[in-house]
């Protein structure tokens, strides 16, 4: 009997640490962090909660191995050109498509305290990148870590506009609501906000993605000026 019903229940798949952490992955980008329960990936997973447990102690800490899972996969892919300065645009890009992709990361590494290995080695890259340039440490330091914070802050940024709006985040209501800001800007006293006029038609048509790419420009320009070696932008 027992065996008839299993055969009628079907047999459960075979847990391991990377499935779990690919489902949490996946449930966290289908629904975000809120969604993401032990009992919601059991229900994903066709097993028990206490099952889990076999594996991540909580919540937490399966956040920080689907984490350390998607820096992984943003490393992975990395093919870095010699040029130092090139090689931290590169970077920089590929940890912003990462946030892009999986829209709970950015705010997450906001509020993160942890050290996920692979998220460390990130670091670490961006760093190596400065080694050979003439910089001291303080430079160094200075340079690699307001550099992430910009990615991370933008990416964060980006991320929480889509959740915010996850059903109408396209072309057309993103335009429409920069149109809506900017006539709000255009209403205070020209006189009183001079810049704010300056910048808003620029404001009203930005492109985010252009917007990140220059932002990256103005840091690598910065340390290529302090490095004392020539800088060339990068293309969009």
């Amino acid at each position: 009997m027992s065996t008839e019903n299993t055969r009628r229940r079907g047999r459960r798949p075979t847990l391991s640490l990377d499935t779990v952490v690919s489902n949490a992955v996946a449930l966290l980008d289908e629904s975000g962090v809120a969604a993401l329960t032990l009992r919601a990936l059991a229900s994903r997973l066709d097993t028990g909660v206490g099952s889990l447990y076999h594996y991540v102690a909580s919540k937490e800490d399966l956040i920080n191995l689907a984490t350390n899972e998607v820096m992984g996969e943003a490393i992975a892919t990395l093919d870095l050109p010699d040029d130092p300065i090139d090689a931290l645009r590169e970077l920089s890009m590929a940890f912003f498509t990462a946030m892009q992709r999986h829209f709970w990361l950015g705010p997450y590494l906001m509020r993160d305290t942890t050290m996920q290995p692979n998220s460390m080695k990130l670091f670490e890259l961006f760093g190596q990148q400065l080694l050979p340039l003439d910089l001291t440490p303080r430079q160094r330091f200075n340079a690699v870590t307001s550099l992430i914070n910009f990615v991370t802050g933008f990416g964060a940024e980006m991320s929480e506009q889509h959740s915010a709006a996850p059903v109408a985040n396209n072309d057309a209501s993103k335009q429409e609501d920069l149109g809506t800001v900017a006539d709000r800007w255009r209403a205070f006293d020209e006189e009183e906000f001079p810049f704010l006029h300056s910048i808003v038609d620029e404001f009203e048509h930005h492109d985010d993605a252009l917007q990140f790419q220059e932002g990256v420009d103005l840091f690598l320009s910065g340390i290529a000026t302090l490095a004392g070696i020539p800088f060339a932008p990068g293309r969009p």
